[in-house]
Formats: C-alpha cells, structure tokens, sequence
C-alpha cells in the first residue's frame, strides 16, 4: 500500500515538476505557420485554441503567414517559406504548428522524419500526400466536412432540394473534401450531386452561378478563392460570396462560419477553435508530457455547429422555423454590413 502511494505521489510530482519546467525555464519555441493570413478569423480561431489547450505562459511563438488564398503565385510562397526555413535554421523552435492544406505542401512535409516535432490542424488531404502516415515526429488534425448533417439542416428549410451542384477552384485542398462527398453520395442515393464544377476565374465563376439558376436546386460553395480577373489577380473571397448573395436565387451551403457571415445560407460548420484546441493538447503531450509524436494518433474534430444566414434567408424568401431558430446560430446580417 505504501510503495503504491509512493509511486503515485512520484507521478503527480513529476507532473508539476515537468509543468514548472516549461513555465518556468527557457520559454518553449514555437513557429506557427499558418497557409492563410493572420487577420482572418479562421486562423485567429485555431492559433487561440491552440495556444489556450497548451496551457504553458512561457512560450514564445513566431508566425509566418503564407498568405495563399490572397497571393496565390508561387514565387512569393516560396519567399515566405524561405522565411520560415531561415527561422528554423537560426532560432531552432521546439515545434512547428502549420495548419491547412498548403502549409504541408509548400513547408511542414520538407522537415518530416527529422528532431522537429510537427503539430498540424486543418487538413483535408489524406496525411499520407504529405509523407505524414507513421513519420516519427508529426501527429496532428483532419479537418473532415460535415457534409450530410450540412445538406439535411438545408432540407429542413426547402424541402424540395434534391439536385446539387458543387462548386470548386484549384487549391488541392478540394481533391481531399471531393473524395470524401462522393464516398458518403455512394452511402446516401437520395442525395443526387448532379454537376461538379472547377472554376479559375471570377468571370467564368458569374457565367456558371447564373447557368445554374435553372438546373439544379442548391449550390455547394466550396472552392471560391483561388479565382483572378481579367489581369489575372486574386480576387478577394468577400468580393465573391457579397456577388453571389446579390444575384444567385439559389440556395447555397459550405461547411464554414466565415461563409455564412458572408451569405452562403447554411452550414454545419467546423470549428477553428475547437481545430486548434486538439492540436494545443497534442502540443502539451509533446513538449510538457514528453510523449513522442508518433506514439499520439491524428485525429479528426467531431462536433459541427449548424448555422443559418437569416439575411439570405430572407433575401431568397425562405421561412425558417421557430424550432430551428432555438437549436441553431443565426446570422442576422451580412459581415459586410456590419
């Protein structure tokens, strides 16, 4: 009985001992390199969870922001990543916490396998594009859509959608959630995605949107970034969603709260937060607990929130059930109205 408490006192001591440690010596490193911008909420939200599931105060974080949906060219990513790589080289972070898609292409897969441990969030693709399946030092978070529960909470408020088109650009992020919608269309025949759509340009985009006005009865808007205009430059996603609330009479979803503050009617979305809070506790693991990468299994965040855009809701002519209202988050108007 007492060699029992003993070893369990020892435990518990070196637990604090091992939590003191990183609060209290040199600050724990870490280099953050998110493949958007920093400004937007869905990179604020993950960094936040994050930081607050690591829980440790004395930690030190420098971010380089890729900055891909906004400046997509390939040369100014790979200035950046070169930014980070020097980071790397001269500072020596403990972790390296890189969330969507493009973090791992262009950075995080060039280091995996070595002393850097990597904690990802947000990702689409299979980790396996990423030489992430069994590497020794990465574990980390799928961002795995909420396509069934999305398209049933926008039955609940037009009956009649039966045929959906989808609508992506050519960020590879959209390869990974494509699969997974056709793998649950195969489990789910009373769901008919009739058209698939891959689309470059804000101009072919307009021509698309209105085509469709008349052949199919919903829109998934899923890839509306990486899209230029006649000069070739990005247009900005705000500038997209704010044309289409404006002149699409269809109902649309995406699986994202950004898109519903922006009209897109529904979703059931993922949580950035909650993204990054998984990655915080696999952070402390690593860095308070010592447990290795590998030995933490990538996981994937289960909860959605179903939200509801009640301005496009009223724009399109579509009542929404008092029911639905209590169990549901609403957005009474456009963010660019606020």
């Amino acid at each position: 009985m007492f060699f029992r408490f003993a070893f369990t006192f020892y435990l518990i001591l070196f637990g604090l001992m091992t939590s003191a440690f990183a609060d209290n010596n040199q600050p724990l490193r870490i280099l953050h390199v998110p493949s958007y911008h920093m400004s937007w909420d869905w990179n604020k939200d993950q960094l936040q969870g994050f930081k607050d599931a690591l829980g440790v105060t004395n930690a030190e974080y420098k971010i380089v922001e890729l900055d891909t949906k906004r400046a997509s060219e390939l040369e100014l990513i790979q200035q950046k990543v070169a930014i980070a790589k020097s980071i790397i080289t001269d500072w020596h972070p403990d972790l390296l916490y890189s969330n969507d898609d493009n973090a791992q292409k262009y950075f995080a897969q060039d280091y995996v396998n070595t002393d850097l441990p990597i904690v990802f969030s947000a990702v689409n693709q299979e980790p396996s594009l990423y030489q992430f399946s069994n590497a020794s030092n990465v574990t980390g978070v799928m961002e795995y859509e909420h396509f069934i529960p999305t398209v049933n909470l926008l039955r609940s408020i037009k009956k009649d959608v039966k045929r959906i088109a989808v609508v992506i650009d050519s960020d590879p992020t959209w390869t990974g959630v494509v699969n997974r919608i056709k793998e649950k269309l195969e489990k789910n025949p009373d769901i008919e995605v009739t058209q698939w759509h891959l689309i470059n340009t804000f101009s072919e985009y307009k021509k698309v949107i209105s085509s469709l006005q008349t052949e199919v009865d919903a829109i998934a808007l899923l890839g509306v970034f990486n899209m230029k205009d006649q000069d070739n430059k990005d247009i900005d996603f705000t500038d997209i969603l704010k044309w289409t609330a404006e002149n699409s009479q269809l109902p649309d979803f995406a699986f994202w709260e950004s898109r519903v503050d922006l009209g897109t009617l529904v979703a059931v979305a993922i949580s950035a937060y909650q993204q990054g809070y998984i990655a915080g506790e696999m952070a402390r693991k690593i860095l308070v607990d010592g447990v290795s990468p590998i030995d933490i299994p990538i996981s994937s965040s289960e909860k959605g929130e179903p939200m509801v855009s009640l301005a496009r809701a009223k724009a399109l002519g579509i009542p929404i059930d008092v029911e639905l209202l209590l169990n549901t988050k609403t957005k009474k108007q456009y963010q660019w109205n606020k």
